[in-house]
């Protein structure tokens, strides 16, 4: 358990950095982003992530959260990657946060433009996904 709890923390710190695109978001592109994350990871020769309702849902909530709270962070990633498990997916999970993109395509750039979050994308081992976009908060989050 201590292994797999070292690369759940791993994968949140390589994700921290955030990075900003002025604009304000309107709606819900979160199925849209992935479905670049997805044209990414295929360019790249890795498999597309499946949409996971579950980690969807744990999306969406931590987009909640950061919008509630006007702050992007990674509060709650361990008790995310645990619920995750609990629904039956590994408990290694990556996960990446933005704020202020105004639509999908430059959340993606936004993202594989980071090291940490381009890195957390293209992890070969993930096979689902749920992005979701709150507001002016986005939450990525992967897990095997």
């Amino acid at each position: 358990m201590r292994f797999s709890w070292t690369i759940a923390v791993a994968l949140l710190v390589s994700g921290c950095g955030s990075t900003t695109q002025a604009g304000r978001a309107t709606g819900n592109f979160g199925p849209e982003t992935l479905t670049l994350i997805n044209s990414y990871r295929v360019s790249r020769g890795l498999s597309p992530l499946a949409t996971n309702g579950t980690l969807q849902a744990l999306a969406r909530q931590h987009s909640q959260y950061q919008s509630s709270r006007n702050t992007l962070s990674h509060n709650g990633f361990r008790e995310r990657s645990a619920r995750a498990k609990a629904a039956g997916l590994s408990v290694v999970c990556a996960e990446n946060a933005g704020y202020n993109y105004k639509n999908a395509q430059q959340l993606f750039l936004g993202w594989r433009n980071s090291p940490g979050h381009r890195t957390n994308m293209l992890r070969p081992n993930l096979r689902y996904a749920g992005v979701s976009v709150v507001g002016d908060y986005a939450t990525f989050f992967a897990c095997q």
